[in-house]
């Protein structure tokens, strides 16, 4: 497991604790910029550190479905939230996360929940903080675009994006992975001032969109 990852089972743990919730959902299949399925999904791996910490295995529920924050929100919604009648939650990520993770999950889950946050410290040094910190504001700006007019919360919606468009998830989606990185590219570029056409920070910007 990544150190993000387990700084964030860390921090969860700590919250459970702390009795803030009674449970923790480990929300994750792999990236969705991956062309290798792990023979482990990342939340069955968080499960597994989680145990490992001491923490009751009767208190952890696992979604292995979502490739991306937008299926981290939809997915939990959808397998434990709607069918326990579940209204209130506490997202655990990663502190320079915590923004665009915001807005993904009020646009998911709407007005009917109860969302709040704890970020999950990521001591990382303050170069790599700054960097992260644009390449979330450029992911940011594509996803505004993207979803930004599916109303908060519209299950219809939100249904027909998943089945139908969302590359992660539908069978013929509307948008490619290799899509979305090159409109991402380009919004970094435009955000930095860049020459549009060129390709200097290309890669490093891939290998961030793992985390979209």
């Amino acid at each position: 497991m990544p150190l993000l990852a387990k700084q964030r089972v860390e921090r969860a743990g700590q919250l459970f604790g702390w009795e803030v919730a009674p449970r923790i959902i480990f929300s994750g299949r792999c990236s969705l910029m991956t062309d290798v399925i792990p023979a482990v999904t990342e939340a069955r791996a968080m499960y597994d550190y989680a145990v490992s910490l001491g923490l009751p295995p009767s208190a952890l529920l696992s979604e292995e479905e979502s490739r991306d924050t937008i299926g981290n929100a939809y997915f939990v919604m959808r397998r434990f939230l709607e069918p326990n009648d579940w209204s209130a939650i506490r997202v655990v990520t990663s502190d320079f996360h915590i923004q665009r993770t915001a807005w993904v999950f009020q646009k998911v889950l709407g007005p009917g929940y109860d969302i709040s946050f704890s970020p999950s410290p990521s001591e990382l040094e303050h170069s790599t903080i700054a960097a992260r910190a644009r390449e979330e504001s450029d992911i940011s700006t594509f996803l505004m675009d993207w979803i930004g007019s599916i109303p908060d919360g519209d299950p219809v919606a939100l249904a027909r994006f998943i089945e139908q468009e969302h590359p992660g998830y539908a069978a013929h989606p509307s948008i490619t992975r290799e899509e979305i990185q090159a409109r991402v590219a380009v919004i970094g570029r435009i955000h930095r001032g860049d020459d549009v056409s060129g390709t200097r920070g290309t890669r490093a910007r891939q290998e961030r969109i793992a985390e979209l």
